[in-house]
């Protein structure tokens, strides 16, 4: 199987606060709009989010739960200050992970977590874990 784009949708009654959310504070580019379905690109990648009403016409009442998008950056302080100074909530503070990301958490307007984080070294335990799978 050959993937050539990703797309994660989130089920929601707030589906213009979340296309204004990501939009606004992370560059996606609108892609598709109805109004059961909104469709956003991510900027210079072949990854989208989408966001669907719970419920249409037909069809069983949905709003998932657990979901965490993740967003990989080059400059996480940068992001972290930035979106800080904009007062967007601020779920979990910068911090530096044990398993080699450091990375910050706020809540989209559906409820979503959006971890946004930057790949950096992981401690000598975690990197033997890594390493254990590479065998």
């Amino acid at each position: 199987m050959e993937i050539k784009r990703f797309d994660t949708t989130i089920s929601t009654d707030k589906m213009v606060e979340c296309k204004e959310f990501y939009m606004k504070y992370f560059g996606f580019q609108l892609v598709y709009e109805s109004d059961w379905y909104i469709e956003l690109l991510a900027p210079g990648m072949s990854a989208g989010i989408s966001f669907s009403k719970p419920q249409r016409d037909v069809g069983d009442f949905f709003h998932g739960s657990g979901i965490i998008v993740s967003l990989e950056v080059a400059d996480v302080d940068g992001e972290y200050r930035r979106l800080k100074a904009a007062e967007v909530e601020i779920y979990q503070d910068l911090q530096d992970k044990p398993w080699g990301e450091r990375s910050f958490v706020i809540n989209d307007p559906s409820g979503v977590h959006v971890y946004v984080y930057k790949s950096i070294p992981p401690t000598l335990e975690y990197q033997a874990v890594y390493e254990s799978f590479k065998k």
